[in-house]
């Protein structure tokens, strides 16, 4: 059985790591009825590899998006007519 460390940030608890395992399930395919094996970390998959296959792992969002600036609009004091 793999297993691999995750980094887990903070939120209501302090951060810290954690150990995590994967699971071999045996299951039907809902795609292709296929019996088939498939290791996850997750929940129990519902498709082969072959019909979804992995996907890479999403990148954590440390970065906070930033507005983009305002256009700066003056307004003039002398009227041009």
């Amino acid at each position: 059985m793999a297993s691999k460390s995750i980094d887990v940030r903070e939120y209501t608890v302090r951060a810290h790591k954690r150990q995590i395992h994967s699971r071999i399930f045996q299951f039907v395919c809902k795609e292709c009825n296929n019996l088939t094996k498939r290791e996850t970390f997750g929940p129990r998959p519902l498709y082969c590899e072959t019909c979804r296959p992995p996907q890479p792992p999403k990148k954590s969002q440390t970065t906070t998006h930033k507005a983009k600036p305002r256009a700066m609009s003056y307004k003039s004091d002398v009227d041009l007519n």
